[in-house]
């Protein structure tokens, strides 16, 4: 398990956009912690066309902080 901060996209609204209640986005919410291999789709509009898959630690400057679980 890696740990997370703000700015990376395992703690974005837009990680994994499309399955937001899964338990599994819940808990990376919750504990700030997510697997090192996990790979989710980006559902930021801008990039929306790119069909993104990142990583957890990934990041960029259209982060949005996920709602707290």
């Amino acid at each position: 398990m890696i740990a997370l901060h703000e700015g990376q996209c395992g703690l974005c609204t837009h990680f994994g956009e499309t399955h937001k209640s899964d338990e599994k986005l819940v808990q990376i919410h919750a504990t700030m912690r997510a697997p090192e291999d996990l790979l989710d789709s980006c559902g930021h509009p801008k990039h929306s066309g790119l069909h993104l898959k990142v990583t957890p630690m990934s990041s960029c400057d259209g982060y949005h902080p996920a709602a707290a679980a």
